[in-house]
């Protein structure tokens, strides 16, 4: 009698364990097939780019001094990302940037739209008033789309326009006038390699900048040239991009060599 009881009470605790062990494996498939579903939906990035000066689309934005430009990045559904994006020099210069966007990439990966809203608090203020939206406001909406029109072939071609905010036409004399400018800046872009190089080649130029968003030319090519690009390994899983650009603004007869590095 006792030894059947000992049998029943063995093969009770190996149905449970065997019970719990298959409860145990299908919850933890259940939250592996969970992340690699979150995975697939979703996905958040964060880092910073070191660069010597912030030169954007070939004007001077940094001053004499390095910049910090941290970004947050959150990719959702298919193809589909929201972010901001900053910039801040190491000297005495108050005005920085700040910049939000979102932005749609097809699933052929041929064709991009980003629409982002572009601000420059000066940290020297109390109130910068960011959330004032009005029309003469510190912000800056621009609609950005790029098209791939090869899929074997790395050149792309890129449309930016003005379409609101502090872009504003002025007068003979210099003043705003309450007519936006829809400043357009047209970039075309080729991307190669050579070794262990990567190697990026730029032309662009803007059109009807009748506010000086761009410089003082209604029409002109303002960012030319190239960047290089490699990744240094510092260990055996990890690796440090570093990059070098050569730009040239012809409308303002500037040249700049800017270094980066990305974290």
């Amino acid at each position: 009698m006792e030894t059947k009881i000992r049998k029943l009470s063995v093969n009770k605790i190996l149905f449970i364990l065997i019970f719990l062990s298959s409860f145990l494996l299908n919850a933890q498939n259940d939250s592996i097939q969970k992340s690699k579903l979150k995975t697939f939906f979703s996905s958040i990035d964060l880092g910073a780019d070191l660069k010597s000066r912030y030169i954007w689309r070939g004007i001077n934005l940094g001053g004499h001094t390095a910049s910090i430009q941290p970004f947050i990045e959150y990719n959702f559904a298919k193809g589909w990302e929201i972010g901001v994006w900053g910039a801040y020099s190491f000297g005495e210069q108050p005005n920085q940037e700040v910049d939000i966007y979102i932005g749609y990439t097809t699933p052929d990966e041929r064709l991009n739209f980003t629409f982002t809203n572009y601000f420059f608090p000066d940290y020297s203020l109390r109130n910068n008033h960011y959330f004032d939206f009005s029309s003469d406001s510190g912000h800056v909406f621009e609609l950005m789309g790029t098209y791939f029109p090869f899929k074997k072939v790395p050149l792309s071609f890129s449309v930016a326009t003005n379409f609101y905010g502090a872009d504003k036409q002025i007068d003979e004399e210099g003043n705003p006038l309450d007519k936006q400018s829809f400043s357009t800046y047209i970039e075309a872009d080729y991307s190669t390699s050579l070794a262990t190089v990567g190697l990026d080649f730029f032309i662009a130029g803007v059109v009807n900048n009748r506010g000086k968003y761009y410089g003082d030319e209604e029409n002109a090519f303002i960012n030319i040239g190239m960047t290089a690009s490699r990744a240094i390994k510092i260990t055996d899983r990890f690796s440090l991009p570093v990059d070098a650009s050569l730009i040239f603004n012809p409308d303002q007869g500037n040249i700049f060599v800017v270094f980066g590095i990305s974290i």
